[in-house]
């Protein structure tokens, strides 16, 4: 059993796992890194999408009306959708934390390591870049079909990616996932 070092001392690894639980109070259980066998391993990416010239696309301000409030929530919801429907269709590919912003979306990416093939060009891992590109493609497609706008920009061209590299690094973001004071929708 993995132990990890605490201000009190060392603890075990499920004393630590209840007592992050329990600091997110999410209530949901912690997704931990863990050994596995060496041929099943995953990598966990936390990766962030924005929007095109950072428009707030999936909320709306207190002054607009009820109809943009309707559409940002219909917006949102097709994204949700998407990142269900994608994960569904792709093997190997799983998402562990999602969460939806005005003008942005976060998610942690979990690859199994025989996906995680760098592109020569990018060096990011090539099931990651494919992910993101079908998701950016699926929901701008639908959302411009709602605003009827067919052929306009959604998302922004990049993507910020950032490999977890362990439990406490895991732990940090699905902290500041959950604590974000603008989520429109969550996993």
């Amino acid at each position: 059993m993995r132990e990890y070092e605490h201000r009190l001392g060392k603890i075990s690894q499920d004393t630590w796992s209840s007592q992050v639980t329990n600091a997110i109070g999410s209530g949901r259980p912690l997704i931990k890194l863990q050994k596995q066998h060496p041929s099943v391993q995953t990598a966990l990416y936390y990766v962030r999408v924005k929007t095109h010239s950072n428009h707030t696309l999936f909320a709306t301000r207190e002054n607009e009306t009820a109809d943009k409030d309707t559409l940002s929530a219909a917006l949102a919801q097709i994204v949700a959708d998407e990142l269900q429907q994608i994960i569904h269709s792709r093997q190997g590919v799983s998402l562990t934390d999602w969460i939806l912003e005005p003008d942005s979306l976060h998610v942690i990416v979990s690859l199994q390591n025989d996906r995680i093939h760098a592109d020569s060009k990018t060096g990011k891992p090539r099931d990651l870049t494919a992910f993101i590109a079908a998701l950016k493609a699926a929901t701008a497609k639908r959302i411009n079909l709602m605003r009827n706008e067919p052929g306009s920009s959604v998302w922004q061209r990049s993507y910020q990616e950032q490999r977890v590299e362990d439990d406490h690094m895991l732990f940090r973001l699905q902290k500041k996932l959950s604590e974000s004071d603008s989520i429109i929708l969550s996993s």
